[in-house]
């Protein structure tokens, strides 16, 4: 429990809670990652828009959406000044029939499949999509038509007509079509790689809503088993490059980021265009992932974090721990509570101890506020009942009891409080000592 804790995260510049965010979304994690990792395993070639049954690419309904960002003093959902001059924004698509395991960065975040936010009556990302690469296209604004054209060729002219008829029609376009690349085969033949013509930058780019030309993207990716040190990224393991064009108002994801995803440690950092030099320092993908998470919850909306790992089955790809959470997300909905607003789990660093410890964020309810005293143990036990089968606070509570003393001494002392800061690692001292500590005893 911290008693001032907004005027100590002042002065102690940390980064302050939001008290009552209000959440526009809060699904069940264990639900989303069953339902990410079904997408990931369903093989759909032959994805339709449900109320006009027009044929989508097979991103619209299976397969993963990600992109992989590295942390920074923005969002990790905003543009980058690279994507700003591109015009789009590069992500990498993944299903069960493709052999990729390397990702860009080792944390970053999924969009919702369209079909599943449609059956969720969720928003969806549907519109905007423009081109997918077999590999990395060493994308820029030297590809015209946001990102898809080909590289450094300022003859190219965009296409005058969409070449496909769905919500996405205005925006799908792609280059292979019009180089006489239709098949696995033809691409293989035209994009052999090396030091002359290194794939990265002269392959074409397929267009999103073609059918058709995902199979053939697929085909051609896991063809290349092997590969030169002119074609690093041109492996069946590493990633393909799937271009969404930028919103004129800004980036407008937020409501479809389904999950944070990251890598296990010592994953490597790979450099892109724009980083500015930020892969040259490797990154804790966990670490980003929680930040993200909070940035994301700042914004009203909470979403897990998953763990990410291609050593598992295909069945377990992403995997869901209520430790890895920078928010609490795991909320007994079992509970009806009367006494308790909010609550949310927090990882900050402590002034007594000096490392990052976790902090339950407590509101009350006006009943809770008005009951605090006089029925105190309800109060607790409701309290109990939504959060005390969190890992936070089973795991971390090493003195039985702790919690409950906080909140007795809270009462006792700071009545007037409406909101609580409890930590599970705090030990049990007498009365007098949890007074004299302003109700943050710690073992020194």
């Amino acid at each position: 429990m911290r008693v001032s804790a907004c005027l100590i995260c002042m002065l102690m510049v940390w980064s302050c809670p939001s008290w009552a965010v209000e959440l526009k979304a809060n699904l069940d994690p264990v639900e989303t990652v069953k339902r990410i990792n079904a997408s990931y395993n369903r093989i759909d070639n032959h994805c339709k828009e449900p109320d006009t049954g027009a044929a989508r690419g097979h991103y619209y309904c299976s397969g993963i959406t990600l992109r992989m960002v590295n942390h920074g003093n923005f969002n990790p959902w905003d543009y980058s000044p690279y994507a700003l001059q591109t015009g789009a924004t590069s992500y990498t698509w993944i299903r069960r029939d493709l052999s990729t395991s390397v990702l860009v960065h080792p944390a970053g975040f999924i969009l919702r499949t369209p079909t599943d936010g449609l059956a969720l009556q969720l928003p969806v990302k549907q519109e905007g999509w423009a081109c997918i690469y077999t590999f990395d296209g060493y994308t820029g604004p030297d590809r015209k038509w946001y990102g898809c054209g080909p590289f450094n060729d300022a003859t190219f002219v965009p296409p005058s007509e969409p070449t496909t008829a769905n919500k996405n029609a205005q925006w799908a376009y792609g280059t292979c079509a019009g180089q006489n690349v239709n098949t696995a085969e033809q691409w293989q033949q035209k994009y052999q790689g090396g030091a002359r013509q290194p794939i990265q930058t002269t392959q074409c780019s397929w267009n999103a809503e073609v059918p058709a030309q995902w199979d053939a993207m697929i085909q051609a990716h896991e063809a290349r088993v092997t590969t030169t040190n002119a074609d690093p990224y041109s492996r069946k393991d590493f990633f393909n490059e799937f271009m969404l064009k930028n919103a004129p108002g800004g980036s407008d994801i937020m409501d479809d980021i389904d999950a944070f995803i990251y890598r296990g440690k010592n994953t490597f950092n790979y450099p892109v265009r724009g980083d500015n030099g930020k892969a040259a320092v490797q990154q804790d993908g966990l670490a980003n992932a929680r930040t993200f998470q909070r940035k994301l919850y700042d914004q009203g909306y909470a979403v897990p974090i998953l763990n990410v790992d291609f050593t598992r089955p295909p069945e377990q790809r992403f995997t869901y721990s209520a430790a890895d959470q920078g928010v609490s997300l795991n909320l007994n909905r079992n509970v009806t509570a009367k006494y308790i607003a909010w609550s949310n789990w927090e990882q900050r660093l402590d002034p007594g101890t000096g490392k990052a410890e976790w902090t339950l964020n407590v509101v009350l309810t006006e009943l809770g506020k008005k009951v605090q005293a006089s029925q105190q143990q309800d109060v607790y036990q409701e309290l109990y009942d939504l959060r005390g089968s969190d890992l936070q606070w089973r795991n971390e509570e090493s003195d039985s009891g702790s919690m409950k003393q906080q909140i007795a001494c809270i009462v006792r002392n700071y009545p007037q409080r409406a909101d609580w800061n409890l930590e599970p690692f705090r030990p049990v001292v007498s009365e007098a000592a949890a007074k004299a500590a302003g109700c943050n005893p710690f073992k020194k």
